[in-house]
């Protein structure tokens, strides 16, 4: 299947006919290019038996269709890596379950976050704005930041339901620096604490209905201040199901604790 693994467009096409039967002009308009470009690139996978000629129009086979569905999270992974391969390579994912550490191609219409050295323990402008419009707030915080308890107590007296996971060394240092603004956040009936104290440190991010943060530790288990965030609706749902894990694997805390 070299008509596949070694040539990006022969793949798009697979994963573009995907969707259904396309005209010469669907899929012209789609990539953007001349008709002539395409001509090759549709012929070999039609020898390879992977699409099939209908009436001038062009479908998957079925083995087509078989093999595309497999190669869509591949084709994922490799356009997740596109442009910022430095960054990915240099990222620690030992914390991620690998259930979806096989679907991280998810994680689409991404931006990497690199703040001004002026600016960098402010968090971007346009998370905060996501946050306050949020309908619910779920976050892993394994990097204390001295901003979030006061904006994490903002968010509480908005009545926004909240899940905030600790790690240890995150809980202790709330509970001595800013028990004040803890304790306020905690008489909230909206808001529910968590702790997890593991060994192996998970990434530090936030989860919303419109908005994913993520704050990956590189392999030398440093944070160097460089987020991703997307808004795509594929990394939500990846984004809540890496909360969901931490979550089955943290314990809830008691009032008294606080």
């Amino acid at each position: 299947m070299n008509a596949i693994w070694f040539s990006d467009k022969r793949r798009k096409l697979l994963l573009f006919l995907l969707e259904g039967r396309k005209s010469p002009e669907e899929i012209k308009s789609a990539f953007r290019v001349s008709w002539r470009s395409l001509i090759l690139p549709l012929k070999e996978l039609k020898e390879e038996g992977l699409i099939i000629n209908h009436n001038g129009s062009y479908e998957l086979s079925g083995i087509g269709k078989m093999l595309a569905e497999n190669v869509k999270p591949i084709d994922r992974i490799l356009n997740l890596f596109e442009g910022n391969t430095d960054y990915w390579t240099e990222r620690n994912f030992k914390e991620i379950p690998q259930y979806l550490l096989d679907r991280i191609g998810e994680i689409e219409n991404y931006t990497i976050i690199e703040p001004d050295l002026n600016k960098m323990f402010e968090p971007p402008e346009r998370f905060l704005r996501s946050l306050h419009t949020s309908r619910h707030i779920n976050a892993v915080f394994s990097i204390y930041h001295p901003l979030y308890p006061a904006l994490y107590c903002q968010l509480a007296k908005k009545g926004i339901p909240m899940s905030l996971i600790l790690t240890e060394p995150v809980l202790q240092r709330m509970c001595e620096d800013c028990k004040e603004e803890t304790e306020i956040i905690r008489q909230f009936q909206n808001t529910t604490f968590f702790c997890y104290n593991h060994e192996i440190v998970p990434p530090s991010f936030v989860i919303t209905d419109n908005i994913l943060l993520i704050s990956f530790f590189t392999k030398g288990g440093r944070y160097d201040h460089r987020d991703v965030m997307s808004f795509a609706k594929s990394s939500l749902e990846w984004g809540e199901h890496l909360f969901d894990h931490y979550r089955s694997i943290s314990h809830e805390l008691p009032e008294l604790l606080f």
